[in-house]
């Protein structure tokens, strides 16, 4: 009997111990406060003449909060991306008789290349790479912005451009509004501390019980023990009247 209460304890603890490791855990793998970009940002290139086979396209700011121009050329001429720091040596009124050599020579400091099997996608880290005057204003926050929050001004830049032996200047404004869509996951967030609440209940909870549960197998135990003392002092007082019984 003491091995039965014994064994319907320890089983007992052990899933009262099993259930509160796994609560535990869960937390850890939910939902965490999300961060959103502070600004939308929204960029408006100017018209200029590319040539054929030759695209420039902007990111939607309706579903890219960050912005990205896209170059996309599907002519067997090379197409150069060069810093706005060869500007003032490729592009000028009148050329000078070392011009053309320069923009032959575009090549070996050109940053990007794009031929028609290879897209190049200039994010705001590679636009102000591009042009170091470029200031990237935005930045990762994980509560909604206030209402009164400073818009930082418009800024504008160029990308400097060499196709074949022409040079190409296209210039392009970069703009911010609010980010008034913004999405933190507040609702996840707050279905997260309930769940950590239940959880952390359930884990005091389990704890209780088990306290409750050891309490209650070592008050049977002693139930047991007073039993079956009392059962062999009525056998032991049975066999001794038995014995006198006899003796008589």
């Amino acid at each position: 009997m003491k091995t039965y209460w014994a064994c319907l304890a320890g089983i007992g603890k052990l899933f009262l111990l099993t259930g509160t490791i796994y609560l535990g855990a869960l937390p850890a793998r939910a939902f965490e406060p999300m961060m959103n970009y502070l600004y939308i940002e929204t960029l408006v290139v100017s018209d200029v003449d590319l040539p054929p086979g030759v695209a420039l396209r902007v990111s939607d700011p309706a579903i890219e909060m960050r912005a990205i121009l896209t170059l996309e050329n599907q002519t067997d001429t090379l197409l150069f991306v060069l810093s706005l720091n060869y500007k003032d040596v490729l592009v000028m009124v009148t050329p000078d008789p070392d011009w053309k050599s320069r923009v032959t020579m575009a090549h070996e400091v050109a940053s990007y290349l794009v031929v028609p099997t290879r897209l190049v996608y200039l994010n705001m880290e590679a636009l102000t790479d591009l042009d170091q005057h470029l200031l990237d204003h935005n930045i990762l926050i994980f509560s909604p912005p206030a209402e009164d929050t400073i818009i930082p001004a418009p800024q504008s830049s160029e990308l400097l451009l060499v196709y074949g032996e022409q040079v190409l200047l296209v210039p392009f404004t970069l703009t911010y509004t609010l980010n008034t869509h913004f999405d933190d996951g507040s609702q996840a967030y707050e279905q997260w501390m309930a769940y950590t609440q239940a959880t952390d209940d359930a884990r005091v909870a389990a704890t209780q019980q088990s306290k409750a549960s050891a309490a209650q197998a070592q008050s049977n135990n002693m139930i047991v023990i007073g039993l079956a003392s009392l059962a062999i002092l009525l056998i032991g007082g049975w066999l001794v009247w038995r014995m006198v019984s006899r003796g008589r």
